[in-house]
């Protein structure tokens, strides 16, 4: 009988260990958003609303024929044919004015537009080093992304530009990086200031711009492979989908992609929404002439057009504090001690 006994509670044991090491073998840590302390990419805004004083102003001027114009009139006419993507006809209403007198940051945000998307690239170049602030103290700033980024343009167009070879941003290849504390906090931080002044860069450059873009797609691979050396995988993927986004074609950075990817899935990291976060350019968003303004429609759903999904049965949970895995233990056991005293019962 001591033998019968101590033979079923062995068995009994061995079947609770491999329920539990079973139980722990299954069990996978839950996808995680990535810690992006040092440097986040936030959404970018690639079609702005037009501030409440250029809004008005269209408004205004359209009530009036445009014999009677003034030369401001006409200014506010080239920033809304800009916001309406008619690039040449704002390009050609600012070179008869005096564009000088553009002085809010988002006026000067759709003059620069104009030019880049005109492909008047020297023109731009000039225009940002006489407006865009220069900062001595850092060790890359706004101004400089600014300039090599417009610089590449200049090359490109010119077909100097050698492809997989020409680097945009020189100062990502710069061997000083090396040596840069990447702990440091983020105001205080030359890698973030380098990050933040080429993402500065592409948010200017990414207004109302969706065409195949070979040169921004290289500089947005170039900022990948930075922040996946010195950053985060989160941000990497982030800039390489925009690098696929002007330039599909390219092999290269859908490898790096692809590598990017394996990698956060082996980390269980969550991936960000590159559709989100980047947005969409919708042509005549903001149409203010004529009707004055052409707003989406809202969808307003009534009782009659909501349709219930159908309710799903659930099976009720009696005992919802008891695990399953312990709940079969407690049955074995009992089960167990049931044949125990059986056992003892008939000798």
């Amino acid at each position: 009988m001591k033998i019968t006994i101590k033979y079923l509670f062995s068995l009994y044991m061995v079947f609770c260990i491999s329920l539990a090491i079973g139980q722990e073998s299954s069990y996978e840590e839950p996808p995680r958003q990535e810690n992006t302390y040092l440097f986040e990419v936030l959404n970018y805004d690639r079609q702005p609303k037009p501030p409440t004083y250029i809004y008005n102003r269209i408004l205004q001027i359209h009530e009036n024929p445009m014999t009677h114009w003034t030369s401001q009139d006409s200014l506010f006419y080239a920033y809304e044919s800009v916001h309406l993507e008619s690039f040449d006809l704002a390009l050609t209403i600012f070179t008869r004015l005096n564009t000088d007198t553009i002085s809010e940051t988002h006026a000067k945000s759709l003059y620069r537009t104009a030019l880049f998307k005109t492909k008047r690239y020297k023109v731009l170049s000039r225009y940002n080093e006489k407006t865009i602030k220069d900062n001595p103290s850092a060790f890359y700033s706004v101004k400089e992304a600014f300039r090599d980024l417009n610089n590449a343009y200049i090359a490109y167009q010119n077909k100097t530009f050698i492809p997989d070879s020409t680097v945009i941003f020189p100062v990502l290849k710069d061997p000083a990086l090396e040596e840069m504390k990447r702990n440091v906090s983020p105001h205080k931080n030359r890698l973030v200031e380098i990050a933040f002044a080429i993402d500065s860069a592409f948010r200017q450059f990414t207004i109302l711009h969706d065409d195949q873009d070979y040169i921004l797609s290289q500089a947005f691979k170039e900022m990948g492979d930075f922040q996946r050396e010195y950053f985060y995988l989160t941000n990497a993927y982030f800039y390489y989908s925009a690098s696929r986004h002007y330039n599909k074609n390219d092999k290269n950075v859908v490898v790096k992609y692809n590598q990017v990817i394996d990698k956060m899935n082996k980390q269980r990291l969550l991936f960000i929404s590159f559709k989100n976060r980047f947005g969409k350019v919708i042509k005549d968003r903001y149409r203010l002439n004529e009707d004055y303004i052409e707003e989406a429609e809202k969808q307003v759903f009534t009782k009659e057009d909501y349709i219930a999904p159908p309710k799903k049965k659930i099976r009720k949970d009696y005992l919802p504090w008891v695990d399953n895995s312990i709940l079969i233990m407690i049955v074995l056991g009992l089960a167990l001690v049931f044949v125990l005293l059986f056992i003892k019962v008939k000798n």
